[in-house]
């Protein structure tokens, strides 16, 4: 009797352990789940962009496939063969600050609509960014190859600083890698 006593106990023990294991397997799964598609989230917490202090769409990379977008809190990556994958990403109040004014500090809603390609160099990696701030809206457009101006090394510098944000959050690195290259 003390061993089948002992037994009931025993497994009693695994079931309780196991039912741990499948809610925290589970909860994982629904947060992987939000990283990834970034729907699924916004039906449980909408994001609501009107309160930040810049908003962008930044597109960049072979024919602008990765975009950063603030209006709508998500980050879309090129995968290359494999097509786009979408993840919410939102950026902190600081580093929306931090864009702002570097935004501000290269003088970024005098410039031109578009700084033209030379055309020398293939696959090229093409850029646009489209800023509000407040009511103010001013959209962007440059390639690897524009350095008939000045200005676009004052772009590239923004450019590298907003990748650089983006490959640093944890959303970017649970993306798959891209599959593929260009040519």
């Amino acid at each position: 009797m003390p061993e089948e006593s002992a037994l009931g106990v025993y497994l009693q023990k695994r079931l309780i352990l196991s039912l741990i294991l499948l809610c925290v397997l589970a909860t994982l799964a629904v947060v992987l789940a939000f990283l990834r598609f970034p729907s699924l989230g916004n039906l449980v917490s909408p994001y609501d962009s009107t309160n930040n202090p810049v908003n962008i769409a930044f597109k960049f990379g072979t024919g602008a496939r990765n975009e950063l977008n603030t209006f709508n809190g998500t980050f879309t990556k090129d995968l290359i063969m494999d097509g786009t994958v979408t993840t919410r990403l939102i950026l902190s109040q600081e580093e929306l600050s931090q864009i702002q004014k570097r935004l501000s500090d290269i003088g970024f809603f005098s410039y031109p609509e578009t700084f033209p390609s030379r055309g020398a160099v293939t696959p090229r990696s093409d850029y646009y960014i489209k800023v509000q701030n407040g009511s103010t809206v001013k959209e962007v457009t440059w390639y690897a190859d524009s350095l008939l101006d000045p200005r676009t090394e004052h772009l590239q510098q923004l450019s590298s600083f907003l990748t650089n944000m983006i490959m640093e959050k944890l959303e970017y690195k649970l993306l798959p890698p891209a599959n593929g290259g260009y040519c």
